[in-house]
């Protein structure tokens, strides 16, 4: 794929879905259009609207979080928390997506031009820069620098594949790295929730949410064969 038609569609596509709420795979997809369109714009080199597809991101990235924080069994409190804070991330995603500002970005993106042969000085940029992050995991293998790994790993395979590159590398270790996100958003959201809302039912659920996510480090850091820290 040589140019960014395919995934401005899929973004065109997903927003009636995305603005009805009726089902949580409207957002997602929205989120996924946002993110490859942003390794397009590494590829072609273009600072321009990789803050806007950022903005979009993170607002459809929030309603996704919460969607599938709900998914599983909580306790009540955080439960109905969760849910006033998913109907507010709707709204503001809404805003949005309704938004000139919407209207306008679609436009833009329309005319981006075709890849051309500065592309592969794009994709070395991004294989630098998930170099750098290795580099500074394996010197100090922490979840926050496991995560931002992980993030630049990702924007390596949305760029290889617009260059009909193989990512069987990247999907591979994605995957080793799939549930340490998801475990990671509990944990913050639960802390948050019991800074405003002492919940003694909530609190032995945040300790099972950080030995989960511990034991999803350590397992990820094993299979990336790295060292385990001290006190993990």
């Amino acid at each position: 794929m040589r140019d960014a038609r395919a995934w401005v569609e899929h973004l065109e596509a997903h927003l009636p879905l995305a603005l009805s709420g009726e089902d949580p795979e409207g957002v997602h997809q929205v989120r996924v259009a946002g993110r490859r369109l942003r390794a397009y714009l590494d590829l072609l080199g273009w600072r321009v609207l990789q803050d806007d597809l950022r903005l979009l991101v993170r607002r459809a990235g929030r309603v996704r979080d919460l969607e599938v924080a709900l998914g599983g069994e909580l306790p009540t409190g955080f439960r109905v928390h969760l849910e006033a804070e998913l109907g507010e991330a709707r709204r503001t995603l809404r805003q949005l997506l309704l938004s000139p500002w919407m209207g306008a970005l679609l436009r833009a993106l329309r005319h981006l031009p075709p890849l051309g042969k500065g592309a592969r000085r794009g994709l070395a940029r991004l294989e630098s820069r998930l170099e750098a992050r290795w580099g500074r995991l394996r010197a100090e293998p922490t979840l926050d620098n496991l995560h931002a790994y992980r993030r630049a790993l990702r924007r390596v395979r949305y760029a290889k594949e617009f260059l009909g590159l193989s990512t069987k590398r990247e999907r591979a270790l994605q995957e080793v790295l799939g549930s340490l996100n998801d475990l990671g958003v509990m944990e913050g959201l639960l802390l948050a929730y019991l800074h405003a809302h002492p919940d003694p039912e909530a609190a032995p659920f945040l300790e099972e949410t950080k030995r989960a996510l511990r034991e999803a480090f350590v397992a990820a850091l094993e299979e990336l064969g790295l060292p385990v820290p001290l006190g993990v």
